[in-house]
C-alpha cells in the first residue's frame, strides 16, 4: 500500500513554529536547541542532534542535541562510529555521492536484518537506536554539518515524515546562518544583501552591480535603501565599514 503524502495546515504552523524558535539560541548553542525541541513535536522523536564533523580526519567538531543520552559507550566508541560511518555508504553518502541535498534514512540503504549484521547497526546497538533520518546541510569545505532525528524500537520515519523534513530544509540552513551571524557579530542582513554589499566594498557602481546580477539598477537601489535601514546608516561607505569591519579598517 503506498503512503499518502499530505501536509496539513496544522503541519504548516508547527512548520512556522520550529522556524521561529530558531531566534531563541543562546550563545553557547551550537544550534538552536529550542527549535530542536519543537522539531520533535513536528516529527516525533527520542532524539535530534546538530552535527559538525570532518569525516576525512574522522574528527568531530561540535554538536547540540535535545536529549543527553545516558549511554556509555565504553572505550574504543569512535573507532566503531567511524567505521560504521564509512560502511556501504549509509552515513558518508553526501560525501561518496556530493548530494548534499536530499534528506535520506538508513532504511533507504539497509533492511532490518542488514542493519543486525552491519557496523551501523554495531553503533545503533550501542546508543539504543534503531532509525535514523538526516537532513544534510550545504558542505563547509571540510566540514560536514547535518541534522539527525533517531528513534529506538518502534516504527521507522514515514515517507510523510521525509516530506516534511525536506520542506523544513532551506529554513534549517538559514535559521543556522543567521545564528552563525550573530555569533560573528555580522549584521542581519540576506545574502543577497551580503552578496550586493561586497560588490559595492569592491567598487563597483550600481550600474556595474546590476550588470553582474542581472537586476534592473532601481532594483539595487531599493536593496541598498533596505540595507541602510537595517544597518542605521544613511551611505555606501558606512554601510560597508559597518557590514565588513575587519576589511574597512584593513
Amino acid at each position: 500500500m503506498v503512503e499518502q503524502l499530505t501536509v496539513t495546515e496544522r503541519d504548516l504552523r508547527r512548520m512556522f513554529e520550529v522556524i521561529e524558535r530558531g531566534r531563541e539560541a543562546g550563545p553557547d548553542e551550537v544550534y538552536p536547541r529550542a527549535l530542536l525541541r519543537a522539531l520533535t513535536e513536528l516529527v516525533p522523536a527520542d532524539d535530534v542532534t546538530f552535527q559538525v564533523s570532518r569525516p576525512v580526519s574522522r574528527e568531530f567538531v561540535a554538536y547540540e542535541e535535545v536529549t543527553e543520552q545516558d549511554v556509555d559507550p565504553g572505550d574504543g566508541w569512535e573507532e566503531l562510529f567511524w567505521r560504521s560511518y564509512w560502511d556501504d555508504d549509509v552515513c558518508c553518502r553526501p560525501q561518496v555521492t556530493g548530494d548534499y541535498v536530499s534528506v535520506w534514512k538508513v532504511s533507504d540503504y539497509l533492511s532490518a536484518r542488514q542493519l543486525g549484521r552491519s557496523p551501523v547497526g554495531e553503533w545503533f546497538r550501542v546508543i539504543g537506536v534503531r532509525s535514523e533520518i538526516a537532513v544534510p546541510f550545504p558542505a563547509a569545505g571540510a566540514e560536514d554539518r547535518r541534522l539527525l532525528l533517531f528513534r529506538g524500537p518502534g516504527r521507522d520515519f514515514t515517507e510523510r515524515e521525509r516530506l516534511l523534513l525536506r520542506m523544513l530544509r532551506p529554513h534549517l540552513i538559514e535559521v543556522y546562518r543567521e545564528f552563525e551571524r550573530r555569533r560573528a557579530g555580522t549584521p542581519d542582513l540576506t545574502d543577497r544583501q551580503l552578496q550586493l554589499l561586497r560588490l559595492v566594498a569592491e567598487g563597483h557602481s550600481n550600474t556595474q552591480i546590476a550588470r553582474r546580477l542581472f537586476v534592473a539598477e532601481g532594483t539595487v537601489r531599493k536593496h541598498l535603501e533596505n540595507i541602510y535601514q537595517r544597518l542605521g546608516v544613511t551611505s555606501r561607505t558606512a554601510a560597508v565599514a559597518t557590514a565588513f569591519p575587519l576589511a574597512h579598517s584593513a
